[in-house]
């Protein structure tokens, strides 16, 4: 059972600048919004489930493309906030962005209005991508332009810890899947009707020779009516791929063998050389580790996900010196990983690189390891005029999930000498839906005198990992 706070949240203020195209709103307490693009007409809506309104306000603003914004009451527990489009004009969702000053104040960065007058007469050229076969081209390749009023939008495709993920945003895709051969070389295609490709999903986004899988093709190949196709060329020795569809996206699994046994035809997609050495390194880095002063567990019992935050375009907080939340962990996670597994414990880290990841496919990777628990990794922040505000916090939103936050954050708390900022209750998404014990460890903020220069070095970080992993192996051995 979820364990929310007695009180709701109230929103305290907000407001739309149309020189910088932002939206900034308050609360008076933690929360985690979440952002949806509707058509007909076009209205961005940020939901900010477990707060309250004092009243309904509208605004309208001096833009051609937007007619107003407002505030509204969705229902008793749910502020909403919507930016409503003068017909004609659409939004790509993948250049929203949502950016946390704190857990309390939040700015939502608007991309630029497109026109659908400038992109009519496009939209009706017959195109040369409708034939089956698809271009012969070396590498991936996104073929896509504006269309209105697609019931699915392609917004991404990542790989996992078992396949990969297309991510989707709107109603379940209308899928239809073909194999064929094409001059000695098998593809795979994924024929979508009344669907988008996101204007801001490029070929530098899609996963290189990853699981044999040599590449992808993504192609508008309708804009009216609104129709898409994604090809998969497949390397020699690949198996065959099982494809469903489900609400947030496209599961692609190899078939009948596990995903272990397939191999990658080449480097790893998104790895940036910072990550993928630490990735190199990290089980080396364990040896400096006694291993005989952490909890002991038995081998194999237990399956922890471990889930770093943010990643690719999407860098979480930036923090004094530009200190991205995202490269404090993701040097962190797969230390903890590492340590973990040389105590026995099977890890499953929701992504191996740097890619930007939904929350919805976070705790589908958790719910699919069926984990014995879910630990996902940040970095806090707060406005750059607070440098005074430092320290841990750990959330949870379960009874079962307090437990191990209490456990893991004295064990933080021990080895690093940090200032308390507390455990407590929240409902961010991915504690909130994975129905294991969860926890959001909040390591330190980016924007704090103390706490920055320590979230830079690697030896803190190191030593961070340490106290994470201990904290870990101490719930599971105390027994869930």
């Amino acid at each position: 059972m979820l364990a929310f706070p007695s009180e709701a949240a109230r929103l305290q203020s907000w407001r739309f600048d149309p020189q910088k195209n932002q939206l900034t709103f308050t609360t008076d307490d933690s929360i985690q919004p979440t952002a949806q693009l509707l058509s007909s007409p076009t209205r961005l809506v940020i939901d900010l489930p477990g707060t309250t309104l004092d009243e309904t306000q509208n605004l309208v603003v001096e833009d051609p493309a937007i007619k107003e914004v407002r505030a509204v009451e969705l229902d008793a527990e749910t502020a909403r906030l919507i930016v409503e489009y003068e017909p004609g004009y659409i939004l790509d969702p993948d250049q929203v962005r949502i950016r946390g000053e704190s857990s309390r104040e939040w700015t939502l960065q608007l991309p630029e209005a497109t026109s659908l007058a400038a992109s009519d007469v496009e939209s009706n050229i017959e195109s040369d991508i409708e034939t089956k076969a698809p271009t012969q081209v070396t590498g991936n390749t996104v073929n896509n332009r504006p269309v209105q009023g697609a019931q699915t939008r392609i917004q991404g495709i990542v790989a996992t810890v078992d396949g990969f993920f297309i991510r989707t945003a709107g109603e379940v895709a209308e899928l239809r899947v073909d194999r064929f051969s094409d001059d000695g070389q098998n593809y795979i295609t994924l024929e979508l009707d009344q669907a988008a490709i996101s204007i801001g999903l490029t070929a530098g986004r899609l996963p290189v020779e990853r699981y044999s899988i040599d590449s992808w093709q993504v192609d508008q190949i309708s804009a009216q009516p609104a129709k898409a196709r994604i090809t998969l060329a497949l390397a020699e020795g690949s198996p065959d791929w099982e494809i469903t569809a489900h609400e947030g996206g496209i599961m692609v699994l190899p078939k009948d063998v596990a995903i272990t046994s397939v191999p990658d035809t080449g480097n790893r997609s998104g790895t940036t050389e910072a990550y993928a050495s630490r990735l190199a390194t990290a089980n080396r880095q364990t040896d400096q580790v006694e291993l005989g002063s952490l909890p002991t567990v038995p081998n194999g019992r237990f399956t922890v996900v471990l889930d770093p935050g943010h990643g690719g375009r999407d860098p979480g907080a930036v923090g004094i010196g530009g200190l991205q939340e995202k490269q404090v962990v993701n040097d962190i996670t797969p230390q903890v990983a590492a340590i973990l597994r040389t105590q026995g414990v099977n890890v499953v880290v929701t992504r191996e690189s740097d890619y930007e990841l939904d929350l919805a496919p976070r705790v589908q990777i958790a719910e699919r390891a069926n984990a014995s628990i879910f630990v996902s990794i940040h970095a806090n922040a707060i406005s750059m005029s607070r440098p005074d505000v430092n320290g841990l916090e750990t959330f949870y939103a379960s009874a079962a999930g307090q437990r191990l936050a209490n456990t893991v954050h004295a064990s933080v708390l021990a080895e690093m000498g940090m200032r308390d900022r507390r455990v407590r209750s929240a409902r961010f998404y991915v504690i909130r839906r994975t129905s294991m014990p969860a926890i959001l460890i909040e390591t330190g903020f980016v924007t704090g005198v103390e706490d920055a220069p320590n979230l830079a070095d690697p030896v803190w970080r190191e030593r961070m990992s340490v106290a994470i992993a201990r904290g870990i192996l101490l719930h599971l051995q105390r027994g869930l």
